[in-house]
């Protein structure tokens, strides 16, 4: 809405101008008729109305033209009295323009704004005073109107200079914004990126392993297909099995094997137990079920088990502090593992995570789960004050039936 607003500025003193002058052509019309035999007389009085209409459309685009086109009007109303306006009302116009140029220019031409708001508003009471007669036979009340017409041009180049701060500053608020939203982007990229590495480390050695083992067998088959035939079955098999394990794991991560892998251990399932005692010794209590046996995950969804089974107990003793309780379930008895880690502070000194918030585990949580086939869901539990609730299912590949 803000930058709606921003972007549609520019009509504003336009569409001021046209009312404007629309506006006071119909109130003065009877007065000053533009017809064949006035419009030596009328002429002037339109010209400068038109004039003044013309500084207020371009106060804001062009304000050093348009305090010349105001300050051409008051001369040529000087030079030419049939152009003075006969409402007073109408050099309200000049308000305008000093508002709009004061809130516009910055630095040195605030001054020559306020001259020209201070020197529009004199000039205007001497025009009145003289073809009016404002104040005439009483000296006094001539002055009070003199310093009455200059204080008001200074308030309105005060208004606008306080209109021209704040359109600023909200002008540099939408900036930010913006620039945050990207700087926010180019971040979770660089963290998808990131982690996405750490993915393809992770998994370089499985990777290689599955495709030994697949050589290493087929140059045993090969070899004994004509010596002993009755060996290849077995080989053959091991190949079909190896092989389905490692199309998975291609296919899970294919886009993410980037640069060079450092061989980093790749923990599993067998690990979790290790995992729990060490967090339990660090103060966190954690409490573990377990259903059914996960006999269909590869080693490369056992690491995201592993993984984000120790990000989220992690960040259990992270936010919610030593004595914190957190449960952890793991659910095989369906074709995959779900995986359900619930925590909660042990006193009210300590929060959850805002909800929302993308930080590098929590984003590095749901790519190993998507890369695995699965998903992970993580934000507060709506059941317990101050808890923290992470779920997440990885999918079984299946294991193959061979028949030898």
């Amino acid at each position: 809405m803000r930058s709606l607003l921003l972007r549609s500025r520019w009509l504003l003193e336009p569409a001021i101008a046209v009312a404007f002058f629309v506006f006071w052509a119909i109130a003065l019309v009877g007065r000053n008729q533009l017809v064949p035999g006035h419009l030596r007389s009328e002429g002037p009085f339109w010209a400068a109305l038109l004039i003044l209409a013309c500084a207020i459309g371009l106060a804001r685009l062009s304000p050093i033209v348009a305090m010349a086109a105001g300050t051409a009007v008051l001369i040529g109303q000087l030079l030419f009295p049939a152009g003075i306006f006969d409402d007073p009302l109408v050099y309200l116009g000049y308000g305008i323009v000093a508002l709009v140029v004061a809130a516009t220019v910055r630095g040195r031409m605030r001054v020559v704004a306020f001259i020209f708001a201070v020197g529009a508003g004199v000039s205007t009471a001497g025009l009145l005073a003289w073809w009016l007669g404002v104040g005439r036979g009483d000296a006094a009340a001539r002055a009070l109107f003199f310093i009455l017409c200059a204080v008001a041009g200074a308030v309105a180049w005060l208004i606008g200079t306080l209109i021209g701060v704040w359109a600023r500053s909200l002008q540099k608020e939408v900036e930010l914004e913006q620039a945050t939203s990207r700087l926010r982007l180019a971040e979770v990229e660089a963290l998808v990126s990131d982690e996405r590495e750490r993915i393809a480390q992770d998994v370089h050695d499985i990777m290689a392993h599955s495709l030994s083992v697949i050589l290493a067998q087929a140059d045993g088959a090969r070899l004994l297909a004509e010596g002993r035939p009755s060996a290849v079955a077995p080989s053959l098999a091991t190949i079909a099995d190896t092989a389905r394990s490692s199309l998975t794991e291609v296919r899970v991560l294919i886009e993410t094997l980037v640069g060079a892998p450092s061989g980093d251990a790749h923990p599993g399932l067998e690990e979790l137990d290790a995992l729990v005692k060490r967090l339990s010794d660090a103060g966190l209590s954690v409490s573990v079920e377990r259903f059914g046996e996960p006999d269909d995950l590869t080693a490369a969804q056992q690491l995201a088990v592993y993984r984000i089974v120790q990000e989220a107990l992690t960040n259990a003793l992270k936010h919610a502090g030593r004595g914190a309780v957190a449960r952890l379930a793991l659910d095989a008895r369906d074709d995959g593992m779900s995986i359900s880690v619930a925590s909660h502070p042990a006193d009210s000194t300590h929060s959850s995570p805002a909800a929302g918030a993308a930080g590098r585990g929590l984003i590095g949580m749901r790519e190993r789960a998507r890369f695995a086939g699965g998903w992970l869901d993580a934000g507060p539990d709506d059941d317990v004050p101050g808890g923290y609730l992470v779920t997440a299912y990885i999918p079984a590949v299946g294991r193959a039936t061979v028949t030898a």
